[in-house]
């Protein structure tokens, strides 16, 4: 349940994001959305914190690491992909996670692979190439991709680091105190960066528009999600949790085409089909020859 909850509220992420693409920097989106994030869930972590300030000195290093890579770089990245390409394609690259997972398990972590997960990732990673191409095979062997199809892979692989190591580095920390610290830290690590960005490009018009969309990625976002996505993905595990990420897409193309007018194409379809059939093969525990 808490797992479904978090594909529905991010799907929502990456339209909104695709909504303000031209209103707002990426950074300052970031920075506002974490910002108003942290002032809201304060009152309600202030005494957790507290509480548990010892096991925050002992694990701040890891931490930073988790607001870094899980909440600064991956949204602003994200943000940034979503500048260039639609919310529908976002969504089905970040579906390929549980790929990356695997492969930052076999490489980083030492775990061992077999033939079946490694035909699995090749089958998923043909999916991405073709959402990546736009079904184009000459694009495809040119390697013409969009520049903010590529971004947004980039932010999946980091997104995949941070859910691995939810696992391997487990924490003392409540959900609540683990969610309060990384965001707090967050703030602290994009600060710089939004002034030298607002120094340098200036800016930006405070409408409605960019007030609601940061309000939800604050609110719902930023604090329901990942407190959503942290139980789930302690409770089940990294490579279990990130299949519910394949929810992300759906719910993500219903909402971009009512609310942007977006259209699912042919590549869309035939990518997700491979990326999900890739990953059923390399995570099932008896694929259904076999039974």
């Amino acid at each position: 349940m808490a797992l479904t909850a978090t594909a529905l509220i991010w799907s929502g992420n990456w339209v909104a994001g695709r909504w303000l693409q031209g209103t707002i920097t990426p950074v300052a989106l970031t920075f506002w959305r974490l910002v108003l994030a942290a002032a809201v869930l304060l009152p309600f972590a202030i005494v957790p914190l507290w509480r548990q300030r010892a096991a925050l000195r002992r694990e701040w290093p890891r931490l930073l690491v988790f607001a870094v890579i899980g909440l600064a770089a991956f949204n602003a990245l994200v943000y940034f992909g979503l500048r260039t390409t639609t919310a529908i394609n976002g969504a089905l690259v970040n579906s390929a996670s549980p790929i990356f997972v695997i492969v930052i398990s076999w490489f980083g972590l030492g775990d061992r692979s077999t033939w079946r997960q490694g035909g699995g990732v090749a089958i998923s990673l043909l999916g991405v190439a073709a959402i990546l191409s736009r079904g184009d095979p000459e694009a495809l062997l040119a390697l013409r991709f969009g520049l903010g199809d590529l971004v947004i892979l980039g932010a999946v692989f980091l997104w995949a680091l941070y859910s691995t190591l939810l696992r391997h580095w487990p924490s003392a920390l409540k959900p609540v105190t683990f969610v309060a610290a990384t965001i707090g830290l967050s703030v602290v690590v994009l600060t710089p960066a939004y002034f030298i960005e607002r120094a340098v490009v200036g800016g930006f018009e405070p409408t409605w528009n960019v007030a609601l969309g940061i309000v939800y990625m604050a609110v719902l976002a930023s604090i329901l999600g990942y407190l959503c996505w942290n139980f789930g993905a302690r409770a089940v595990g990294a490579g279990r949790a990130s299949l519910f990420l394949h929810l992300i897409p759906a719910f993500a193309a219903v909402q971009a085409m009512l609310l942007l007018g977006e259209r699912l194409q042919l590549f869309h379809l035939a990518g997700i089909v491979l990326i999900l059939s890739g990953i059923y093969i390399a995570t099932a525990a008896r694929p259904f020859w076999r039974r």
